[in-house]
């Protein structure tokens, strides 16, 4: 199946199918690519301006490398910035001086490796932003001290946009920084069912939900108890939203004493309402006694319960983050676009044939799941074909077949069209897939197209009634390394 993309990039000279898909487990892990797709943006810092001369530093976040820019300003117009001591920067720059705000475009290349050793990928992204100054006759100086933060559009490998996704609960809300410094929880839900032998505390469980009255973020907690000793209870967050990327989630920990109803709450969280600048992550404690009542059900169980309860606690420490942080796009997981970048497979599993005795034509089915890194769902998408030849003594296939879709499992992992052709004598299946990745750019989608060969692992076979069925052995997947790719939008 030819490539379905007009304006497409190729790795298939670069790729080979040696190497082993061992980079998806990484690219969640911070570094030049992940930012690259996810942070492309500049902080500016230290803006001046004297006469004609505007100088500032422009530090790329992705690559996190700072250049200093000298710009000479004439009038109302755009002027070009050059970087100081480096003719050579792939940065470039121009800035406009207005009477309240200096305006600056970004324009900038550079090269990642860290997800691709042997295949560096080449970045390139533009922005736009402005700085609010104040200025005399001599001088403008910014009106913060803060940096600012300019946002990108990359335009290679691809057109991207990264989109934001929700950042942690209530970091934002107004008051979080101020309030956190005397925090305060609320126990809006307790449930304990203890198990009693001879009159004495033996085992059980809890369930208990809290608020964090700051942020308004909820946790429900569960854990197991054994005796009056304190349990360690498992806490999660209450909403069922997108899960966000392992960066900058609240952690909560609880611990719950069935002896004497204590709880005791260790929280971390994160304000930046005051300023996105200076963003903060802050850990306080609190503990209380619960007010709970309790009645017992039937002879060895007691069941407990309490209205909602309000405590104080404080403050432990606070320290600060990168600027802008928690407002930034982080690639959700599993990150389809990065993996399909950096090391794109597909996982196979549910392969079957069923041919007719007397016929070499038969059917083939199978489950397939583009491969991020992230835990295998169990539901894979299944495609589906009848009419292709399946008998071991007619030979390899060189026809490609359509595939059928037969079901969805998970629709973002799955391909949206493919070909595939199989040799039943050395169980080879080769398969060419379109696929699309809308987690970084939910508007513009990136399309990819790849090739891939594997082999298919051992088979059972099975005949009844004039049907002889060989199929992988259920729960059984394997995957297979995208030889070539190739993308665009």
């Amino acid at each position: 199946m030819a490539p379905s993309i007009a304006s497409a990039v190729t790795l298939a000279a670069l790729l080979s199918p040696a190497i082993p898909n061992i980079l998806a487990f990484a690219q969640l892990t911070a570094g030049c690519t992940t930012n690259s797709f996810t942070i492309p943006s500049w902080l500016i810092e230290d803006f001046e301006s004297s006469g004609t001369t505007v100088r500032f530093q422009a530090l790329n976040r992705a690559t996190n490398t700072s250049t200093q820019l000298s710009c000479q300003t004439s009038g109302n117009t755009w002027q070009t910035c050059t970087a100081t001591g480096n003719d050579s920067s792939p940065l470039l720059a121009s800035v406009r001086l207005e009477a309240a705000v200096a305006r600056l475009r970004i324009n900038e290349t550079w090269v990642c490796s860290d997800l691709t050793p042997s295949r560096p990928l080449n970045f390139a992204a533009q922005g736009e932003g402005s700085l609010p100054i104040t200025c005399n006759a001599d001088a403008c100086t910014p009106s913060s001290a803060d940096p600012i933060l300019i946002k990108s559009v990359l335009s290679s490998p691809f057109p991207l946009s990264p989109s934001a996704v929700p950042g942690p609960s209530g970091h934002d809300k107004n008051g979080c920084t101020a309030g956190s410094r005397t925090p305060s929880w609320e126990v809006f839900s307790t449930q304990l069912n203890l198990r009693n032998v001879s009159g004495r505390i033996e085992g059980g469980n809890a369930f208990i939900q809290l608020r964090n009255t700051i942020t308004d973020y909820r946790a429900s907690c569960f854990g197991t108890l054994t005796g009056t000793a304190p349990a360690t209870m498992q806490c999660s967050a209450q909403s069922a939203g997108r899960p966000r990327a392992p960066k900058y989630n609240i952690n909560t920990v609880l611990t719950f004493s069935p002896g004497s109803f204590v709880l005791s709450v260790n929280e971390t969280w994160f304000c930046d309402d005051a300023n996105p600048a200076q963003p903060i992550e802050i850990f306080g404690v609190g503990t209380a006694r619960l007010p709970l009542e309790c009645s017992a059900v039937g002879e060895t169980t007691t069941y407990c319960a309490g209205d909602p309860a309000t405590f104080s606690g404080r403050l432990i420490s606070e320290k600060p983050i990168p600027p802008f942080s928690l407002g930034d796009p982080l690639p959700t997981a599993p990150s389809c676009t990065i993996s399909s970048v950096v090391a794109p497979s597909y996982r196979f599993s549910d392969f079957e044939t069923i041919v007719t005795s007397g016929s070499s034509l038969g059917s083939i089915r199978f489950g397939i799941e583009l491969n991020t890194g992230a835990a295998f769902t169990g539901y894979p998408s299944t495609f589906f074909r009848s009419g292709v030849p399946v008998s071991v003594t007619e030979g390899g296939s060189t026809a490609w077949y359509p595939c059928v879709l037969e079901s969805v499992g998970e629709q973002n992992l799955t391909p949206t069209a493919c070909a595939f052709r199989y040799d039943a004598a050395t169980q080879s299946l080769a398969l060419s897939a379109d696929w699309k990745c809308n987690d970084l750019d939910a508007s513009r989608p990136v399309a990819f197209t790849g090739d891939l060969r594997t082999t298919v692992p051992s088979l059972t076979c099975s005949t009844a009634a004039g049907r002889t069925q060989c199929a992988t052995a259920p729960g059984q997947a394997w995957a297979a390394n995208v030889t070539s790719v190739y993308w665009g939008n």
